[in-house]
């Protein structure tokens, strides 16, 4: 879920605009919940190609090795740890055990103390 920017982290070659947007940060980049056109401000590089939508995309697209999608050296750590790609190849397969995980840790974090946006939270569909 997300982007990275080459004026705000320096990771990717990708920046701020149309002109600089990976195949998958375009404006007309159909990455929406609604289908619709629009993606905000386009540019950047993403690291799954419907980059708004939350779900295990990350860990299936992972093994695509597509050059339009951004993967860093902590990226390909997670997939072949030898500690963590079991739990990799978990949620590649599994959603439901990806989500159920996911939850677990984000409701840890708020008990902790951290603060999330939106404060209603995310529903997931």
């Amino acid at each position: 879920l997300g982007r990275a920017f080459k004026e705000r982290s320096g990771t990717v070659a990708e920046g701020y605009g149309e002109a600089n947007a990976c195949p998958f940060t375009r404006a007309a980049c159909p990455v929406r919940h609604d289908g619709k056109p629009g993606v905000g401000m386009p540019g950047g590089k993403s690291w799954t190609r419907k980059w708004l939508k939350f779900d295990n995309s990350y860990y299936k697209e992972y093994s695509e090795n597509n050059k339009d999608l951004l993967w860093l050296e902590t990226d390909r750590a997670l997939h072949v740890d030898p500690d963590f790609k079991p739990t990799f190849l978990i949620y590649k397969e599994d959603q439901d055990a990806f989500f159920r995980d996911y939850a677990a840790a984000h409701k840890r974090l708020s008990e902790l103390g951290s603060k999330f946006e939106p404060e209603e939270g995310i529903k997931i569909d």
